[in-house]
């Protein structure tokens, strides 16, 4: 099996040192004002393409929705410019999303959308990466070599997000409550790790929305109740600077398609550019069942979004079993 040979991370990576990473983080990132002008397509340049695309400096802001699960709400981390150029990069290549079953990716009536890999040498995307790995900071989990390897191979730091995906539904569909870990870590096979034999798991997850305009496509979260985290905001529902809602208590008594829906928990609207980050993984290894979800059915226009999963690495050394 593949856990005997792992290493686990180090007390340094707990869930606990994440959670106070990231929420100090959280609160340096709130105090930072955000330009109207980065909102602004009109004002750029219409040449711009995915492939030419010039990273600048932004701005976000972010809200601490839960600490424990930890899960962050993240305003603008965007521009409207990159949200539609990701959209045009990665929708000539969409095709049938499938699910992990007994570590073997298959179709499935549980997740009706249509997804593609988002290639990290992009410009575009590799921005987008860079500001994901300054917003974790010290927070993402190091390499975790076994005690037969000397050191932690030198790699390119956004190896420590693997491939991306952008995502796509359309009205009708839907995606099951469902869990971004591995049952059990993955053979890491590109060599991006150099020596040895590696593994790799989802420690956590960015789920960035491309569209405006989206009735319905809910991002629940059944076991964060933002009324009884201990960052409560009791009955607040979070919104935007239009007044139009961020977050909304679950409290649907209508459920959905698939198992979609219910009551409990809260449930994040679509708001182009907004994101959402957590931690997928408790201190062990193991997946935290606090941070299922499910993408509620879309009931009109269309949602689409970006996936970027942080790894932790796992290594065994000495070339392989």
């Amino acid at each position: 099996m593949v856990r005997k040979s792992l290493t686990l991370p180090s007390k340094r990576t707990t869930l606990g040192s994440a959670c106070a990473a990231a929420a100090i983080l959280a609160a340096f990132w709130s105090n930072q004002f955000i330009s109207d002008s980065t909102r602004s397509r009109s004002s750029e340049d219409k040449s711009v393409t995915p492939e030419n695309y010039e990273c600048k400096p932004h701005n976000y802001t972010t809200e601490i929705v839960s600490v424990d699960p930890l899960l962050i709400y993240i305003n603008g981390f965007l521009r409207e410019e990159e949200a539609d150029l990701l959209v045009e990069l990665g929708t000539p290549s969409l095709a049938s999303s499938e699910i992990y079953i007994n570590n073997q990716k298959v179709a499935s009536n549980t997740r009706t959308s249509r997804s593609a890999g988002l290639p990290p040498s992009s410009p575009l995307v590799s921005c987008i990466l860079k500001r994901a790995l300054s917003f974790l900071g010290p927070a993402l989990p190091s390499p975790s070599p076994s005690p037969n390897q000397n050191q932690i191979p030198n790699q390119n730091p956004l190896a420590l997000f693997g491939t991306p995906q952008i995502v796509q539904y359309g009205p009708g569909e839907h995606f099951s409550t469902h869990h971004d870990w591995y049952d059990s870590p993955q053979v890491l096979r590109d060599g991006s790790m150099g020596e040895g034999r590696w593994w790799f798991n989802r420690w956590g997850s960015f789920f960035v929305y491309l569209d405006e305009g989206v009735e319905g496509g809910e991002t629940w979260f059944p076991h964060v109740d933002v009324s009884s985290s201990p960052s409560s905001l009791g009955d607040y529902d979070g919104e935007l600077g239009d007044g139009n809602r961020k977050w909304v208590r679950g409290l649907d008594e209508k459920g959905g398609k698939g198992g979609v829906g219910g009551t409990g928990g809260t449930k994040f609207l679509p708001s182009e550019g907004n994101a959402l980050f957590w931690v997928n993984l408790h201190s062990n290894g193991t997946g935290d069942e606090r941070v299922v979800h499910a993408g509620m059915e879309v009931r009109g226009g269309r949602k689409t979004a970006m996936n970027i999963w942080p790894r932790v690495y796992y290594g065994s050394g000495g070339g392989g079993r």
